[in-house]
């Protein structure tokens, strides 16, 4: 899947109700292994106002996917756990290089929320459906860089 067809599912998937933790999840399901009905389950907490300690649902899930694509287990131990720190951090970083925050209550705030050239392209204006894309691209902009290396 592209980069462009992964920020559209997510988008379909927000139309549908889904939160934009489960629409993140769901574009990401055939990198994961689930279904995107496993993927809507694990995110339902997520969005639509419920924050997990203030984080964006959006950048949540997209940590999920990370955590779920290169996990911190025993098995990989101390090695693991710094680089799924390290890229939970470089997720972080790149949303609030373009946000400038984290919390959702803090980005819902913003007025003119600035929609990267994607989210305009596929015709995201909404408030949610901008932050939904942007972390979409984010994790896409990632994965790909990991598998490079």
């Amino acid at each position: 899947m592209t980069k462009e067809e992964r920020c559209r599912k997510a988008l379909d998937c927000h139309a549908t109700t889904l939160n934009c933790a489960q629409s993140v999840l769901c574009a990401f399901s055939d990198r994961i292994g689930w279904t995107d009905d496993q993927c809507a389950a694990l995110g339902s907490g997520f969005g639509g106002g419920v924050r997990y300690g203030g984080l964006c649902g959006a950048v949540s899930a997209a940590v999920m996917v990370l955590g779920l694509l290169y996990p911190h287990t025993p098995e990989n131990g101390m090695e693991g756990k710094r680089r799924a720190t390290m890229l939970t951090k470089d997720l972080q970083r790149r949303f609030i290089a373009h946000f400038g925050k984290l919390d959702c209550r803090d980005l819902l705030a913003i007025r003119d929320l600035q929609a990267t050239e994607m989210a305009e392209k596929l015709g995201a204006d909404a408030h949610c459906d901008i932050l939904i894309v942007a972390a979409v691209e984010i994790l896409c902009d990632m994965l790909e860089e990991l598998e490079r290396e």
